[in-house]
């Protein structure tokens, strides 16, 4: 069998800010959502609908849920859902509420650390997500969750992990409070006959990656390395 080589993996960190990136995991089947009108509808509140092909299952819906995108809309208002089931271009029939019979399903969120549900505001959405929505259906109500499952991003982490050694200044990780390059050091200074070169090589070297070559660029305080991860890459 073909021995191949995979390259280390990491959770992906942005090396500026230091936030870890969050990415959706999940692929969800998004049913388009229009904000309607509702001549029988009280003032205080505004009403959307999400349409659905008549072929869902009306107990799939009730069980599992639909997902959609709800655009952004400036309104500080309480908001009702309806589910269209569409049949064909002249056919539809709407999801009941089982609670009061009626077509439509007051919105709810659930607060952040919280347990219980609150009316939720179609202008502060963008609390939960910025796109689509999960929808879930609780008796009378209807319960917005965001429609991304997400997760860590997970990448090959060879170049991510050069570029942590060289913005970690020593003492500055409590678990490791020798290592790192700390090139912040060097950026601002005569880099010429200093110990840089050194410090590269010793600590490359102990993270398995020895350092083929190294260039620093003057212009942008940058460096260029090339690291022998061969030994580290045969590893995983």
């Amino acid at each position: 069998m073909e021995n191949i080589n995979i390259m280390r993996r990491d959770i992906e960190i942005h090396i500026q800010t230091g936030d870890i990136t969050l990415t959706s995991q999940n692929k969800v089947t998004l049913y388009p959502f229009s904000w309607v009108s509702n001549p029988d509808g009280l003032s205080r509140y505004i009403y959307g609908e999400v349409e659905v092909p008549a072929t869902l299952p009306v107990d799939v819906i009730r069980r599992d849920g639909i997902s959609c995108v709800i655009p952004y809309t400036g309104k500080y208002k309480e908001f009702y859902l309806r589910v269209k089931r569409i049949y064909s271009e002249t056919t539809s029939e709407y999801l009941q509420n089982p609670t009061n019979g009626s077509d439509w399903f007051l919105a709810k969120v659930v607060p952040f650390g919280k347990e219980f549900t609150v009316n939720a505001f179609a202008s502060q959405l963008r609390k939960i997500s910025e796109n689509s929505f999960h929808l879930i259906f609780d008796k009378g109500d209807v319960v917005l969750y965001s429609g991304a499952e997400s997760d860590f991003n997970v990448i090959e982490a060879n170049r991510q992990n050069a570029n942590l050694m060289l913005a970690c200044v020593p003492t500055n990780n409590y678990r490791y409070p020798v290592n790192g390059v700390g090139l912040i050091r060097w950026t601002k200074s005569n880099i010429l006959g200093t110990d840089l070169a050194s410090v590269l090589a010793r600590e490359f070297g102990e993270d398995g990656t020895p350092v083929i070559s190294a260039g620093f660029d003057f212009d942008t305080n940058g460096i260029q390395l090339r690291l022998d991860t061969a030994t580290v890459d045969a590893m995983n």
